[in-house]
């Protein structure tokens, strides 16, 4: 007889338990880890806007192209054709340069525009320009890749010369109307070498037909690796760490982590002291003020310190402050704006652990005539070290990570001249904190591999930190 199902094992099949886990662990890898492998992955390529998600479609017809321009190299049925259309296009650039010779010297000895022998040549050469097109059109019977089985929007026909061509025939229907000898002889000049320069291209093809197709494929090959992602090792690394842009990010960073930490810090350890202690009347409503930064979307609350800190502002007046030109005007303001929205959180993690602080503890040192520092230093410190060296430890890794705060200001400016010694100059954001500096990466320069690699480093820089504070709570800590 088979056990007894107990009631869980009813209600909570081992099936669906393991479908469940399974499921769980599936969506998880997809969601979490999947992303930030593909993010690391990213900074080791030359990642741009173009090559992060290519147009399939692009890769397709440039695959096309390079089949096609290879298939009319190796088919020599197709090079007597072109060579016969070359032949065809030489002989009428050839007769059109002869034409436009004519009116040049012409014009240069001093024959009229308006006299018939002027306008005759003139109308000769409007005539053979206008055949032209006919040439065109049997290159791109002759090269029409699509209808060659490989559709494509690419040609293998010079861009160039198809322009230069199209600017022959309008320059020889000017001509005609013109009677500024000048501009005529600019225009026919032009025309030279326009005709010159077509007749190169098509004897190129006639004299090395396969080295031209050899040409045409190393082109479009170069576009096919223009839209296509490849491996770069750690030449991203390389090149940020030789940035002064970067180096001068960092260096930013840490020194606003330096100063914008014990900043707030100190201003939340400081409210929640003194709006603990009962001499404050109505100190719960206080409290509940002071927490406004936590209940304003900080979007707004960016917009209202822009406002009040701009070279026109009231406090921008009344401190002489200008944060659009001076990187350290602005980094002051920076470093208000992130005190004041980190501060609720320290003020409330203290008074948390103020309210756990015993009362007999403090009335006893008083009447041993401790005095008020004393008590706060030696005695209600130690007690509340441990929740605020963790909230400072949070806050800590925030200001590492700080980017609204500079973008909302004055999007890390002002632009300057940035010098690191040994590194050299380069013009780039003064106040470029490292989130915002790989930001201005992927939204100006489209470099998203480089981008990512500057993540990376914050990443580094971050778990190194958090190892460290890992470390010192296990090694050093055990006295807070």
């Amino acid at each position: 007889m088979p056990p007894r199902k107990t009631r869980a094992e009813i209600l909570y099949p081992r099936r669906v338990a393991y479908t469940l886990v399974l499921a769980s662990i599936v969506l998880y890898l997809f969601f979490s880890i999947w992303p930030i492998l593909f993010s690391i992955g990213i900074a080791f390529t030359d990642a741009n806007d173009v090559k992060i998600a290519p147009n399939p479609k692009l890769v397709e017809s440039i695959n096309n192209a390079i089949a096609c321009a290879t298939m009319l190299r190796d088919n020599t049925s197709y090079m007597q054709v072109a060579i016969e259309v070359v032949r065809r296009a030489e002989s009428l650039l050839g007769s059109i340069n002869q034409s436009l010779a004519d009116i040049y010297n012409m014009t240069a000895s001093g024959v009229s525009p308006s006299s018939l022998e002027y306008q005759l040549a003139a109308s000769d050469l409007y005539n053979k320009a206008n055949q032209l097109p006919s040439i065109l059109s049997d290159f791109e019977k002759a090269f029409n890749c699509t209808q060659l089985g490989y559709p494509t929007d690419k040609t293998v026909v010079s861009s160039d010369v198809e322009s230069n061509l199209t600017r022959l025939m309008e320059l020889s229907s000017y001509l005609p109307t013109l009677q500024d000898p000048g501009r005529i002889l600019n225009l026919t000049s032009m025309g030279l070498n326009i005709v010159s320069s077509s007749i190169s291209y098509f004897r190129s093809i006639e004299t090395d037909y396969k080295g031209y197709f050899n040409k045409v494929v190393s082109s479009l090959e170069a576009d096919k690796s223009n839209v296509e992602l490849h491996f770069t090792g750690l030449s991203n690394f390389q090149k940020l760490f030789t940035d002064p842009r970067f180096i001068y990010s960092l260096y930013k960073t840490l020194l606003f982590v330096a100063t914008s930490v014990p900043l707030k810090v100190g201003v939340g350890v400081l409210l929640a002291f003194l709006y603990s202690t009962p001499l404050v009347y109505g100190r719960r409503v206080w409290r509940g003020l002071l927490l406004t930064p936590w209940a304003l979307p900080i979007l707004l609350s960016g917009m209202m310190w822009k406002y009040i800190f701009y070279p026109s502002g009231p406090m921008g007046l009344a401190l002489h402050l200008d944060i659009n030109n001076n990187e350290w005007h602005a980094f002051l303001v920076y470093n208000l704006f992130e005190m004041w929205l980190a501060y609720p959180f320290i003020m409330t993690v203290t008074m948390g652990a103020l309210s756990g602080v015993s009362k007999d503890l403090i009335e006893a040192s008083y009447i041993d005539g401790a005095s008020v520092w004393f008590r706060m230093r030696r005695i209600t410190l130690p007690l509340i070290s441990r929740p605020l060296v963790l909230a400072t430890i949070l806050t800590t890794g925030a200001s590492l990570q700080a980017f609204m705060v500079p973008l909302l200001i004055n999007g890390g400016g002002p632009t300057e001249t940035i010098t690191v010694p040994f590194l050299g100059s380069a013009t780039g954001n003064a106040n470029e904190f490292l989130l915002l500096f790989g930001y201005n990466r992927v939204t100006i320069d489209k470099l998203y591999g480089y981008a990512a690699a500057t993540y990376v480093v914050v990443v580094l820089i971050i778990l190194a930190y958090v190892a460290f504070w890992f470390y010192y709570s296990r090694r050093g800590g055990r006295g807070w």
